[in-house]
């Protein structure tokens, strides 16, 4: 997610689900992830739990404004 400015505000990670199913996308702090590597590979990764990221607020693309938009249901 970048904001009006032009800055990256957040990320939007899948969580949950099997294989794709009954994942939500999510909004993460781009503060809160960092890059790491690990077996000569560089990965991004934060320090979060799947609980916390599973009741985080879900949001979804909404292509006619081309916005991220809350996913209240």
């Amino acid at each position: 997610m970048v904001d009006k400015s032009g800055k990256i505000a957040a990320l939007i990670v899948g969580v949950g689900g099997f294989l794709g199913a009954g994942e939500k996308d999510v909004a993460v702090p781009f503060e809160a992830v960092h890059p790491t590597m690990k077996d000569k590979k560089w990965w991004l990764v934060m320090n979060a739990t799947k609980d916390s990221l599973k009741s985080a607020a879900g949001f979804k693309y909404d292509s006619t404004t081309t916005t991220w938009v809350s996913d209240t249901k």
